[in-house]
């Protein structure tokens, strides 16, 4: 894997770096997990799941999507709290006559986020999301970087370093010009998900899902669309041994932002396809691809019109300290934009902890 942070001065495009899809040793590992043989045995480590990561474009944070998950649901009576930290580095820009697009930030998404399961089948939640964007300081890092390993900058070296933006032109006039932000709140979604089917010998855990999305973030600062969003899906699992498979299917629908006219879709999809690696009963190491269809339209910038995809590694566990302790986990990841010349970011860093509660018992 390497990392192809590629951004672009004016008619300029993310440079391909060889790598035009998912990289043959991913599908490899994922089909492998995912099409397990029909001789299953009896689990003998527990699934951690996926990394909670989305697509970072700041443009698509504003519109819904269900993170992705377990098919497994909460036990009944288990309070799961929950805080996802992604820091991501952001540097697009494309231009011609008719549309521009200056990308040019860090941007750091706090999710705080609860479950609880309220059926023996059935869990509901809450994310409420507060982001942060500015000029950073990392763009000199990331120069040396790639000066180090001879990777291309894609024109990140004619700008000058920490330097915010976040402009889309029309025309050569200006259509959404959205200034730096402190820490301030987003688009709350309200989820919930139904489990199916209960992993067997044969059959993979089965779970649909569902969320809405509130338009409490400020349309014209950044930090939501203005319009409501709500998009079903459907979560599967599947376990053998040390491996672990899950696939995450969302059919999506957003008012989008009521400043970009008509160049946002509705509706849209997404996925996510991961395989995980259980090195003990407590941590495992993790793959994924996260893509979809293209939330952005009728510019003709690959930056904007083009497909997203991520491709995500980390690592997840769980641990518990002392008699008295409730169950704590944890997970950290890295993603980077998998096509060169698609909106996904240029790499998001992901820490994130959490903590169950057993409300039913006081034995928990």
């Amino acid at each position: 894997m390497h990392l192809k942070v590629s951004l672009r001065g004016a008619s300029a495009t993310k440079q391909s770096s060889g790598t035009a899809g998912l990289p043959r040793p991913l599908w490899g590992l994922a089909m492998t997990i995912l099409l397990l043989p029909a001789v299953a045995h009896a689990n003998f480590y527990t699934p951690q799941g996926p990394l909670t990561l989305r697509t970072q474009n700041p443009v698509y944070l504003q519109t819904i999507t269900l993170l992705p998950a377990r098919a497994e649901v909460l036990p009944k009576g288990v309070l799961e709290l929950r805080v996802d930290s992604a820091y991501s580095n952001i540097f697009e820009k494309e231009s011609t006559p008719a549309f521009g697009e200056n990308l040019d930030m860090e941007l750091w998404r706090l999710g705080w986020v609860a479950t609880y399961g309220v059926l023996p089948n059935m869990e509901v939640g809450i994310e409420v999301p507060l982001l942060h964007f500015d000029g950073g300081f990392l763009d000199s890092f990331i120069q040396n970087y790639h000066d180090f390993f001879g990777f291309p900058n894609g024109g990140r070296d004619q700008v000058a370093d920490d330097v915010y933006n976040y402009r889309v032109t029309r025309g050569g006039g200006l259509l959404y010009n959205a200034g730096s932000q402190k820490i301030n709140l987003g688009d709350i979604t309200l989820f919930s998900k139904h489990q199916l089917l209960h992993e067997g010998e044969l059959v993979p855990g089965l779970s649909w899902r569902f969320g809405f999305k509130i338009p409490s973030g400020d349309s014209e600062g950044g930090l939501g669309s203005g319009n409501a969003g709500f998009g079903f899906g459907v979560a599967m699992e599947k376990s053998y041994r040390r491996l672990h498979g899950y696939l995450n299917t969302n059919y999506l629908v957003d008012g989008g932002n009521n400043a970009f006219l008509n160049l946002m879709e509705t509706p849209f999809f997404d996925y996510t396809l991961a395989g995980e690696y259980s090195f003990s009963e407590h941590t495992a190491a993790i793959v994924q691809l996260t893509g979809g269809t293209p939330r952005l339209k009728g510019t003709g910038l690959q930056t904007w019109d083009g497909i997203p995809m991520d491709f995500v590694i980390g690592v997840r566990g769980d641990n518990c300290f002392g008699r008295f302790a409730k169950p704590f986990f944890w997970q950290v990841g890295f993603s980077e934009d998998i096509l060169a010349d698609g909106p996904s970011v240029d790499f998001s860093v992901l820490f994130s902890v959490g903590i169950r509660f057993n409300t039913a018992s006081k034995q928990h």
